[in-house]
């Protein structure tokens, strides 16, 4: 080593124990939205703007579409920054489609990550996430962690505690990145002079649940840890962190389905009910009858969307209910067993999980008169090696889960299912057969009543629509990057589709459920349950923004003009419209107008500091509360003289010794956790 090396490492060192006791470490967020969907970076946005909230932490990115690179998540040896980037925050949240592309590195397709300027395979992150600062890696995407490709990207792993994604499809949800977050953290309520803090859920159990809130049947979330006792893991600030694992080849894989029975087979339905949902009164003593089921007594708390009783007196197993103001639907879990990290949980015995199940439900009437079929579930924990080779496999979180059925047609009375995660019961069981306890459950879809009925298309007519407008028509999308789509029409079905309870629904939405095959470029990516209504006047206002036109530029101060086109007969009129930038924020509410107030969009932290586009999305609402959305990307033009210097390692606008110890710390160490947590 040269003499000059030796004094640069000698002078790192001592800067970092100087300035080490000065620094504030805080914990990092970020995140990045993909394309084809407005949706995407909203929810990115949403998680990073909502950890950004949390006490000693800050959101240090949040990108769109054309912003955020493939070069983020690749590895040094690829020609990627992914430590200045990804790594070189605690937590990242990615919501995009997911695709397959083929690996170099391993000769094979497998699962990736689309970009506008390529994509993210396993391979060309080999060994790259988490030997700097990241701990959680999060993917809301179809397939990501598919059989095929799950181990592959195990290979991903150098320090990263768990990579949190599915491994079927997942489904558009512009708010799971909040409600995942929401989860996360501590909770303090106040009731004239109580103070309730409910602690944080660990970052896999909140992963889990919010799956059970948004998800439709079937969707599998999957989290890949190191070690087993990575799946303890808190948000920084909120509970136990497990310390920074070494890779060894081996890994854990946990499965948790989001499920209910199959869906009944009807496919000959000419005319069906229209279903109306009729509102509850969610007041206190709605809660506390639900919560006497679950051993709760006392006040009922208030938090933004939900009704929330609580029993904290023992702190390894805090029992908490959250009610949805909106729908009156419940979510209880006893936060020391459901989706806990015990090896030793155990299975309970499928063969006596519904008796109980259905005790329960009865003895505390939380089981509704169209709860019909049911299905035994539970968790998957496996342990095996980067090669496939198990060593281990535990079976947790039995689960009884019920599904709704309703009349489907006005004459003959037969049945069909209503698919969604609105419309799930289900019941999390602990223990054995002679102590059974009651760890989680969700319940109490919404109320409905017939009012009449509609003629429906049939299912060529209904994938027709589909063909042309694609997932935009859907009140619930797949996300899967894909360039064709084969339905399977044998085993199509007519059903109902229930949003998840904190949504706004006036209406039960008649569709026809297809099982999809998604390619792309020849290559399977996926199959999906796909859902498409079964009566136009159930499609959503699908929409098109018409001006500007996507990667149009403007010089700062220019007017610009916005427009769209809405498909003529799709919705119920009358239609609002909201207009939003990802810089500025809302915009307008008029179909038509001009602004010339967009700002430049200036990096907060790059050494080119040419100005980032603004990603500007269009939502259009209509009577019935259906929506659908449309997205450009335009770049306001002008000087950016305060973009952040690149040598400003710790963002405070001063590049001081600190950075250096910051630099320091990165170089001689790569683990970034050589400070206080």
């Amino acid at each position: 080593m040269s003499d000059f090396r030796k004094s640069l490492m000698v002078c790192f060192v001592v800067a970092s124990f100087l300035v080490a006791p000065l620094q504030t470490f805080a914990w990092e967020a970020s995140g990045c939205g993909g394309c084809n969907g407005s949706y995407f970076e909203t929810c990115a946005d949403r998680f990073c703007d909502k950890v950004d909230s949390f006490p000693g932490w800050s959101q240090v990115f949040s990108l769109g579409c054309s912003s955020c690179s493939e070069d983020y998540y690749k590895s040094s040896a690829y020609g990627g920054s992914e430590n200045s980037w990804v790594d070189g925050t605690d937590i990242h949240f990615r919501n995009s489609h997911c695709g397959t592309a083929w690996d170099s590195y391993w000769g094979k397709y497998l699962s990736s990550i689309p970009f506008t300027d390529g994509s993210v395979t396993p391979g060309e992150a080999r060994r790259a996430w988490g030997d700097y600062d990241l701990e959680w890696m999060a993917s809301k995407c179809c397939s990501l962690l598919r059989d095929d490709s799950r181990a592959y990207w195990y290979t991903t792993f150098d320090g990263l505690h768990l990579m949190l994604g599915f491994k079927t499809s997942s489904y558009g949800a512009t708010n799971f990145g909040r409600k995942w977050a929401e989860r996360m953290k501590k909770t303090t309520i106040h009731i004239l002079w109580w103070t309730w803090t409910i602690p944080g859920q660990t970052v896999t159990q909140a992963w889990f649940n919010t799956t059970d809130e948004t998800q439709p049947s079937g969707t599998t979330a999957r989290v890949l840890a190191e070690v087993h006792n990575n799946y303890n893991d808190h948000l920084w600030g909120n509970g136990y962190v497990s310390s920074d694992p070494t890779y060894n080849g081996w890994y854990w894989y946990w499965d948790h389905v989001a499920g209910s029975p199959p869906y009944l087979p009807v496919n000959n339905l000419t005319m069906m009910n229209v279903y109306k949902i009729v509102p509850r009164n969610v007041d206190e003593k709605y809660v506390q009858d639900i919560g006497r089921a679950f051993g709760l007594t006392g006040e009922v708390g208030d938090t933004c969307n939900s009704l929330v009783m609580a029993d904290l007196s023992d702190e390894k197993n805090p029992k908490v209910l959250k009610v949805s103001k909106s729908s009156g639907q419940f979510y209880f879990q006893n936060q020391g067993k459901l989706f806990a990290a015990n090896q030793q949980a155990g299975q309970f015995p499928p063969e006596q999980a519904e008796r109980e199940a259905r005790n329960f439900l009865s003895e505390y009437g939380l089981l509704p008169q169209d709860a019909g079929d049911f299905t035994v579930e539970f968790d998957t924990l496996v342990e095996e090696s980067d090669k496939g080779e198990e060593r281990q496999r535990l079976h947790q979180n039995t689960n009884v889960v019920y599904a709704r059925q309703l009349p489907g047609g006005p004459t003959g009375g037969q049945m069909v299912s209503v698919a969604g995660a609105g419309a799930r019961l289900k019941v999390y069981l602990y223990g054995d057969p002679q102590n059974a306890e009651v760890m989680g459950a969700m319940g109490n879809w919404r109320n409905v009543e017939p009012m009449g009925s509609i003629p429906v298309n049939d299912d060529k007519t209904t994938w027709s629509f589909f063909d042309r407008y694609g997932e935009a028509i859907s009140p619930v999308k797949a996300q899967v990057q894909y360039d064709e789509a084969i339905p399977n029409y044998e085993t199509a079905t007519q059903g109902y589709y229930e949003h998840s309870g904190r949504d706004f629904q006036q209406e039960l939405i008649p569709c026809w459920i297809f099982e999809v095959e998604y390619y792309q470029e020849g290559e399977l990516v996926t199959t999906a349950d796909t859902f498409i209504p079964a009566a136009v006047s159930y499609f959503p206002p699908v929409v098109t923004i018409i001006r500007p036109k996507n990667g149009d530029t403007f010089s700062s101060g220019e007017t610009i003009s916005f427009d769209c086109q809405v498909v003529d007969g799709f919705g119920t009129k009358p239609y609002s419209f909201s207009w939003e930038s990802s810089v500025d924020g809302m915009l307008s509410t008029q179909q038509t107008f001009q602004t010339s107030l967009l700002s430049v969009h200036c990096p907060d932290m790059s050494c080119d500091c040419s100005p980032l586009p603004h990603t500007i999305t269009l939502t259009v609402t209509d009577d019935k509360g259906l929506e659908s959305s449309d997205s450009v990307q335009i770049t306001v033009e002008g000087p950016c003289d305060e973009c952040t210097n690149c040598a400003d390692l710790n963002r405070n606008t001063i590049v001081d010794l600190e950075d250096l110890a910051i630099y320091a710390d990165r170089y001689l160490t790569q683990t970034g956790h050589t400070g206080p947590r």
